[in-house]
């Protein structure tokens, strides 16, 4: 797997270079989308530098090309993860996370995941929740094959409950809660709780 950074930063962090020693590293979008056809593999893009529509419009362009994008940030915050991942992205970390997270991202996103930092999962699908409150209420497509408890399952990740909240709203085990949800990830065809709480509020998915 190829592994792709683009950043204006004057000193790319070297914990990118230990994680992917055979890195390509490109200085703006424009100089990326000139090679790109020849590039595959995982594309990070850094927000370092970038207003944030600039930043929304590369993660979007980006976002078109077959390599799966992850956005780099040195503050991030479930705005800024919400929007990113609205455009197409499939990932959404720290600029200086440590190699190994960076390595565990890579392959969440190789297989078709999203990702996101753990502390802002439940953040990112109550937002996401208030977005979609907006929206005339309808069941996901797609929902109508789970049954009531994988549903109301569902519908408590869409709120941004984590197993244990969610095992103790409904009076079961957190193993059971584990068993509905894995299957309703195959039912959905959806990889995690990310992408599924992305969906109970009907936003698109790319």
């Amino acid at each position: 797997m190829k592994h792709v950074f683009i950043s204006a930063s004057e000193i790319p962090s070297q914990r990118w270079y230990r994680a992917f020693p055979d890195l390509t590293l490109f200085n703006s979008v424009k100089a990326y989308n000139v090679q790109s056809h020849r590039l595959t593999g995982v594309c990070w893009l850094d927000s370092t530098g970038l207003s944030s529509s600039a930043l929304l419009k590369a993660a979007a362009n980006l976002a078109k090309q077959p390599a799966p994008v992850v956005v780099l940030s040195a503050t991030p915050n479930e705005s800024e993860a919400f929007s990113v991942l609205a455009t197409g992205a499939r990932g959404y970390c720290h600029a200086e996370s440590v190699p190994e997270q960076f390595v565990e991202v890579a392959q969440v996103v190789d297989s078709g995941g999203y990702w996101v930092p753990p502390s802002l999962v439940q953040r990112l699908a109550t937002a996401a929740l208030a977005v979609g409150a907006v929206k005339t209420p309808e069941v996901p497509e797609g929902f109508d094959q789970l049954t009531d408890r994988e549903y109301q399952v569902a519908m408590a990740v869409g709120k941004g409950f984590n197993n244990k909240e969610i095992a103790s709203q409904l009076g079961i085990g957190e193993r059971t809660i584990k068993a509905h949800l894995t299957a309703t990830f195959e039912k959905l065809q959806v990889r995690d709780r990310v992408q599924l709480a992305l969906i109970v509020n009907r936003l698109p998915l790319h």
